[in-house]
């Protein structure tokens, strides 16, 4: 990656992905669940957001809507999450642990691996899934998009270097950006929750790793942190997964 603001790339796209955010949860033909929120039935004087058992639960919130993002249920605030995140895009969050009318959810507020924390409120989340993910695998330099169990498409990759290497842990991806981008980032990008602790000096990108195109040599550990692919690997992700999908990246 050039030594080019992240942040400068992506807020050329905060219109666009602000109209495309929501668009990118409904798509996926049969897999279109990924965009149904859990219908509240009545009014009951304690209402639950239910979470979905038919695959990856997500949450997003509703137009105009804040929720608290807490360390633990009901522990300390970390930050009030707007209902579009800092680039534009509708905040998506994937639910990787429930405890009570609580979720817990990947975020960039945090170190990776821990979980913040997000009432289920249905006056202010609505909730779906999603079947998609996506699978890096650091020690073959490739990637996989899976629909379940079932491999949809694999590309090679390149990863961080030994000075920088990309976090593994499961994270999720918050925004996806197409055109407008500084060239070092190719066609397209998809930020994540997944954050580099390791940036060399002088560095001035901000620290979010993201899965973005080139046209450089693949294979390889060279990037700060960054998955490298192919512009048509990149678009193709885009064209398939939501806001919210979950990424596996492991050694």
């Amino acid at each position: 990656m050039k030594r080019h603001s992240w942040m400068v790339g992506a807020v050329l796209l905060v219109l666009a992905c602000a109209a495309s955010g929501w668009t990118l949860l409904s798509r996926g033909g049969s897999d279109a669940a990924t965009a149904r929120s859990a219908a509240v039935q009545g009014a009951a004087p304690s209402p639950r957001l239910r979470l979905s058992h038919r695959g990856q639960p997500i949450v997003w919130l509703r137009r105009g809507e804040r929720i608290a993002l807490r360390d633990a249920p009901r522990g300390k605030l970390i930050k009030r999450l707007r209902w579009k995140t800092h680039f534009g895009s509708r905040t998506v969050l994937a639910a990787f642990a429930r405890r009570g009318r609580w979720a817990g959810v990947p975020t960039p507020l945090l170190p990776d691996g821990e979980l913040g924390w997000v009432k289920l409120d249905p006056t202010r989340l609505r909730a779906g899934w999603t079947r998609y993910s996506i699978d890096v695998d650091l020690s073959s330099k490739a990637a996989r998009l899976r629909l379940g169990d079932r491999v949809l498409r694999s590309f090679p990759v390149t990863v961080g270097s030994r000075a920088s290497p990309t976090p593994t842990g499961r994270f999720a991806i918050t925004d996806m950006f197409r055109g407008r981008l500084d060239p070092a980032y190719g066609c397209c990008a998809l930020a994540t929750t997944a954050t580099q602790r390791s940036l060399p000096s002088g560095w001035i990108g901000g620290n979010r790793i993201a899965i973005h195109g080139t046209t450089g040599p693949l294979g390889i550990a060279v990037s700060h942190g960054c998955v490298r692919a192919a512009d048509g690997d990149v678009s193709a992700l885009i064209d398939r997964v939501g806001l919210g999908t979950p990424v596996l990246i492991r050694e």
